[in-house]
């Protein structure tokens, strides 16, 4: 049993909450799967955090952002929101949070091999694409001070007419189930680029 801000953080086959209850109107919890249970720990804090700050009322398949990645409250059980995420593909939820947690994970591991802050973007944002990001072309990629609806990305391929009319701007959503390659290199901060050749891709301060 963990204790995290007078709430109790429980370990079966589920890390779930005990004392959430008084801020909804059931605990949450998560199933374990594949991760070091300290991820799924993380995430319940994440979540405890969520629901303390802002007292939400939570509703049945009501999305919640993990950092760059997307989840949702199920209520399968009278005591219990259950914790959904969307597949890499977006065509579903599916039980656990094993793909936000692994992906977290490489946008901090990556981030913190070339000593540069973690900068998550989310669901809520946008980015800016030109045609062939789609397509899966090689991008060459710049990271702008933006405002707090945008992420800040702007992703150009070869198929760029340099007329910045034809660009389009997106949800960060559909850049990361379309491109699971670059979604690594999206939490790198204001200032960098990132630059694919050939599926090989390198980091530089902009």
């Amino acid at each position: 049993m963990n204790l995290y801000k007078e709430i109790e953080i429980n370990i079966n086959i589920y890390v779930e909450t005990k004392g959430l209850s008084s801020y909804l109107d059931k605990e949450i919890r998560v199933l374990i799967k594949d991760q070091h249970q300290e991820d799924y720990i993380n995430v319940i804090k994440y979540i405890t955090d969520y629901i303390i700050t802002n007292k939400p009322t939570i509703s049945e398949n009501q999305n919640i952002g993990y950092y760059s990645w997307l989840l949702q409250f199920r209520s399968e059980d009278k005591n219990y929101y259950d914790l959904y995420e969307v597949n890499r593909d977006g065509s579903d939820f599916i039980e656990g949070c094993d793909t936000a947690v692994s992906i977290v994970r490489s946008q901090s591991e990556l981030c913190s091999h070339y000593g540069l802050p973690v900068q998550f973007p989310n669901f809520s944002q946008m980015i800016v694409i030109s045609e062939g990001v789609y397509e899966g072309k090689d991008i060459e990629a710049i990271r702008y001070e933006s405002p707090e609806h945008m992420t800040g990305w702007w992703l150009i391929t070869d198929d760029y007419n340099d007329d910045i009319e034809s660009l389009k701007t997106v949800h960060y959503h559909h850049v990361a189930f379309t491109r699971p390659d670059i979604l690594k290199y999206l939490a790198i901060p204001f200032g960098h680029r990132f630059l694919m050749e050939d599926g090989n891709i390198s980091i530089s301060k902009d």
